[in-house]
């Protein structure tokens, strides 16, 4: 996955509650598996396998995740465990038509994970991080971030 991707994907992460950061994990899920699947196709075996253990570690986290006392957990626990499988066999078999049983699986899941996102109005999980606003500036059509680096200085150690 490009730099500029991950970069974005982890700045929503420090941005991001409990319920957006599952959505994240969705997205970023999907993408790497959608990468994985070019690399595949494109016979770039080491590549493909990189983004698919990336999708895999996030299907594990959302695994991990799951409050076990609830029963829509037993069944999203199942849908995880049928998406990393077939994760796994596409690799094994390098067949990247099985990253699409995964991509389907979490696609199906992913609006209701962005509708309780919505609704969802508690605080980050990340305390003491830098806030990051965009927006047009600099003239028409360039994007710059910029952080409020003099909001909250308790962040990091001072010497």
């Amino acid at each position: 996955m490009e730099k500029e991707i991950l970069q974005g994907f982890a700045t929503r992460v420090t941005q991001a509650n409990k319920s957006e950061l599952v959505v994240v994990i969705y997205e970023a899920a999907l993408a790497s598996i959608e990468e994985g699947k070019k690399y595949l196709e494109d016979g770039k075996i080491t590549e493909a396998r990189r983004e698919i253990k990336r999708a895999e570690g996030m299907l594990e986290e959302l695994m991990r995740s799951l409050d076990m006392q609830y029963t829509i957990s037993h069944y999203l626990r199942q849908l995880y465990i049928f998406a990393y499988r077939e994760l796994c066999q596409g690799i094994a078999r390098r067949d990247a038509s099985l990253f699409d049983h995964s991509a389907d699986v979490l696609k199906g899941l992913l609006p209701s994970f962005q509708e309780v996102a919505k609704q969802d109005t508690s605080d980050p999980v990340m305390g003491n991080t830098q806030q990051i606003y965009a927006g047009l500036t600099y003239g028409p059509g360039s994007l710059n971030e910029t952080t409020d680096l003099g909001a909250d200085r308790s962040r990091g150690f001072e010497a």
